[in-house]
């Protein structure tokens, strides 16, 4: 299987606002419970998720081969999908700052590839020669980015 993991710059892009916007919220709790409002050191921030945006790079990108691909649904669980199960693909966004092509099975599960997904023409041509030129993520890859 080839992997084709999300572009580092994209991924930091989810992690730290999200880490910073969780810090935030858990020093409002404790504030709204009596205790001083302190904003959060950004520094252990920045190195969690450092550490979470190489993690996700190295453990998480999508996966795709002759019998299928292997992608994450909205909550980051993996899951394979054999190409004929494909029944769409379009653009959409997952989250804000995650513009992402939305895969849906036959069994109704949706998956993401993000579209700064590194590679993205060869996962088409994957795509292209495994469900031919009529099968959705083939036609989804194929919309220019400019057009988005």
């Amino acid at each position: 299987m080839q992997s084709f993991p999300t572009r580092l710059p994209a991924l930091w892009r989810q992690a730290f606002p999200g880490l910073t916007a969780g810090a935030v919220a858990a020093s409002g709790w404790s504030w709204l419970q009596g205790e001083a409002f302190s904003w959060p050191q950004t520094w252990p921030l920045m190195l969690l998720a450092a550490v979470l945006v190489l993690a996700m790079y190295q453990l998480l990108p999508t996966r795709a081969g002759p019998e299928g691909l292997v992608l994450n649904d909205a909550w980051g669980w993996r899951g394979r999908v054999a190409w004929e199960d494909i029944v769409e693909a379009r653009h959409a966004r997952l989250f804000p700052l995650l513009p992402a092509i939305r895969v849906r099975t036959k069994q109704g599960r949706v998956y993401w590839i993000p579209r700064e997904t590194r590679n993205l023409p060869g996962l088409h041509t994957l795509a292209r020669s495994r469900g031919g030129p009529e099968h959705p993520l083939t036609q989804a890859l194929e919309v220019p980015m400019y057009q988005l």
